[in-house]
């Protein structure tokens, strides 16, 4: 069985967390790290460019729900690996919980599992020192993690891994929610429609530092507008609010599958977004 797979995330600033979030990827199985930079101001490009991994990065904020599709792109199209574990820059694993989240997609039949989120917003700093040494507070020795472990239910996009049926039926994230919010209910909505089978590992323990690209890489006045325009358009795509729609389908009467990238640039041209470079 083929167990090689992409894992990846998207960046807008806090090169910071982004590193720590690399430094605890450990796994058991091959992979490709693949990484997204949306118009960092940082050092994220120029680290990045020196840093051997594949990427791709852009002078301006493409948004999340563009991100994640190259992201499909690279992995379903590009390396042709089975998984696509895609996670928020923010977050930090459990050493062996990437080899578990694999070993439950292996020896299961769920399409997607996210991983077992642990967030406490107290201890959040922006201290870099602080940050260093949060490595060595991250453990957890409790021997009821030390096994396979998942129940049925929850999405969580901060750390989701999916095959390529999932890939195939649902298709892309639709990106009109822009730059970020409610492009993950959306497509969760999605695969529910199309009794996809997700669940969540719950020995696959990962550490989230909770909106850390809202909160410190620039986008936090951007935040409560986006969020009320995104808002209103899931209502109107869905009939209804996140948990309370009444259409089966976008738009009471559109395709639950998107397929096509074409039409991307045309909604983003308005922000005066080019490409800037890749090494993949």
């Amino acid at each position: 069985m083929d167990t090689s797979l992409v894992i990846g995330c998207a960046t807008h600033n806090n090169l910071k967390y982004t590193k720590l979030f690399l430094e605890s990827i450990k796994l058991s199985y091959p992979c490709h790290i693949f990484i997204v930079d949306n118009g960092s101001s940082d050092d994220t490009y120029q680290w990045l460019n020196k840093s051997g991994y594949d990427f791709r990065s852009y002078k301006l904020n493409m948004g999340f729900g563009y991100a994640y599709n190259d992201a499909l792109d690279y992995a379903f199209k590009l390396k042709k690996v089975p998984y696509l574990l895609w996670c928020g820059n923010d977050i930090v694993f459990r050493p062996d919980s990437i080899d578990y989240m694999i070993q439950a997609m292996n020896e299961t039949d769920y399409d997607m599992f996210c991983g077992n989120e642990v967030l406490n917003k107290e201890i959040l700093t922006t201290n870099e020192g602080a940050l260093e040494n949060f490595k060595y507070k991250f453990s957890f020795d409790e021997p009821q993690y030390d096994k396979l472990m998942y129940s049925a239910g929850g999405m969580n996009h901060s750390c989701i891994i999916r095959n390529k049926t999932v890939f195939d039926k649902v298709g892309y994230y639709d990106i009109n929610f822009y730059p970020a919010y409610f492009e993950d209910n959306d497509y969760s909505m999605r695969c529910r429609l199309l009794n996809l089978k997700f669940g969540t590992v719950d020995s696959a323990i990962f550490y989230h530092f909770w909106s850390r690209t809202i909160h410190e890489g620039g986008l936090a006045q951007l935040n409560s507008q986006r969020f009320e325009l995104n808002r209103r358009y899931y209502q109107e795509k869905w009939g209804g609010s996140v948990d309370h729609e009444t259409y089966v389908k976008p738009f009471n009467n559109s395709d639950i599958l998107i397929t096509d990238r074409s039409y991307e640039l045309n909604i983003l041209k308005k922000h005066g977004v080019f490409y800037r470079s890749g090494n993949e």
